[in-house]
């Protein structure tokens, strides 16, 4: 209790007598003066963060905290629930859960399509390059949604496309691929369900089969709308031989030795001679004399014109190569200041391979093939994206890797 006129005879007691029942005898309870500290009221302590979300809306979250002070002197607070002031504009869309946007009508949420890469993205957020690591995620991240979108078109493609006359085929073909599905798992529903789990946990037998029909549409689709432009003519195979000759018909190659000593070290030179006139070979004598790589000098490719059409050679090492033998040493040729042996180290020759070689022109058929299927995959996507989404594509795909990096690169 607290009055403005206090009487002569109070005593001021601390109210910690009162809450602990011991109140002084000499005091009377009903005149009593409490300290005006002790009845005030909690203090509020607030903390605003604004952060930037999707769409460059931003959103203003509230903590507040009250302060007050206990009866005993200690500091007491109070935490209140998180109080998030959003401004939203007008006809804006705002996303719900995570929800990133809609493909056909389809909504693709965040949370569900990190989930099956979240260890991967874990793993690459962990490294110490932050950078590298940023850069890593953004792209496997941009490469999978385009992927997702890719392929949910496809199927929407492919469903579209099966007549009306053609929907009891297709359940009769389902019916039948999960009846052979069942009996190559066990024979039974129950087994075929563990079997499916164990390869794919958390699938069950129709979520497979779905899985599967889809498979087979797209491919069967693709097949029919991609593969009659990916025609290879015989012009092709042989414009794409012309373009990589020299990978078919290889050049020979030789790497020639060279051991080079001044005639000022006498005793080099002499110890060379001997040991080249005991016998010993190229490379031993390189080793006695401290010659690094086994005095390997260079590697020669012989162009079409041979030796002769070697353009940083003079003459006179042009004819002196010429003469050259395997492992045999040629010299020592005396020049004005030193002495020099050579020889012939290796030499190769790849077997060319004729534009008529069967396994080649099957090779070469199968590359043209494959950059045109992407080609035309790309067109056809490109395609399917102009009729059949209405978001933006690039838009949501940022949502997503701006959600991936709060998610996992918040410090």
């Amino acid at each position: 209790m607290s009055t403005d006129r206090t009487p002569k005879d109070a005593v001021e007691v601390d109210s910690m007598a009162f809450s602990k029942g011991n109140v002084p005898a000499h005091v009377n309870p009903s005149i009593v003066q409490i300290p005006d500290a002790d009845l005030e009221p909690p203090k509020v302590d607030s903390d605003d963060a604004t952060v930037d979300v999707a769409n460059g809306n931003q959103i203003t979250t509230e903590k507040t905290d009250l302060v007050s002070t206990a009866p005993d002197g200690s500091t007491m607070t109070q935490k209140l629930p998180e109080t998030i002031d959003a401004q939203l504009p007008i006809n804006q869309r705002w996303p719900i859960d995570s929800l990133v946007g809609q493909v056909n009508g389809k909504p693709l949420y965040a949370s569900e399509f990190l989930k099956t890469r979240e260890d991967r993205i874990i793993t690459i957020a962990a490294s110490p390059n932050r950078v590298q690591a940023r850069d890593q995620v953004v792209q496997m991240i941009s490469e999978a949604f385009d992927q997702y979108v890719n392929n949910l078109l496809i199927i929407s493609e492919a469903e579209a496309m099966i007549p009306k006359e053609g929907q009891e085929g297709v359940l009769a073909w389902l019916k039948d691929l999960q009846e052979k599905e069942i009996a190559n798992r066990g024979g039974s529903r129950a087994d075929a369900q563990r079997s499916i789990e164990e390869e794919f946990p958390g699938t069950t037998i129709e979520e497979f089969m779905n899985r599967q029909k889809n498979q087979a549409l797209a491919g069967d689709l693709l097949n029919r709308r991609i593969r009659p432009r990916t025609i290879v003519s015989w012009r092709d195979v042989e414009r794409l031989y012309d373009v990589n000759s020299a990978t078919y018909n290889p050049l020979p190659t030789i790497r020639i030795g060279r051991i080079a000593i001044l005639k000022t070290d006498q005793a080099q030179v002499d110890k060379a001679k001997a040991e080249f006139a005991a016998g010993k070979s190229f490379s031993q004598v390189a080793t006695d004399l401290g010659i690094a790589d086994g005095a390997f000098w260079r590697e020669i490719v012989i162009p079409k014109g041979g030796i002769d059409a070697v353009p940083d050679l003079v003459d006179d090492v042009k004819t002196r190569i010429k003469g050259l033998a395997l492992n045999k040493v040629d010299g020592p040729t005396e020049t004005k200041t030193q002495f020099v042996w050579m020889t012939l180290i290796s030499s190769q020759q790849e077997p060319a391979r004729s534009i008529f070689n069967t396994a080649l022109q099957l090779q070469l058929r199968r590359q043209i093939e494959n950059q045109r299927y992407g080609i035309e995959q790309q067109h056809y996507f490109s395609t399917l994206r102009t009729r059949w989404v209405a978001s933006d594509l690039e838009a949501m795909k940022s949502r997503l890797i701006s959600i991936t990096m709060i998610r996992y690169f918040r410090q």
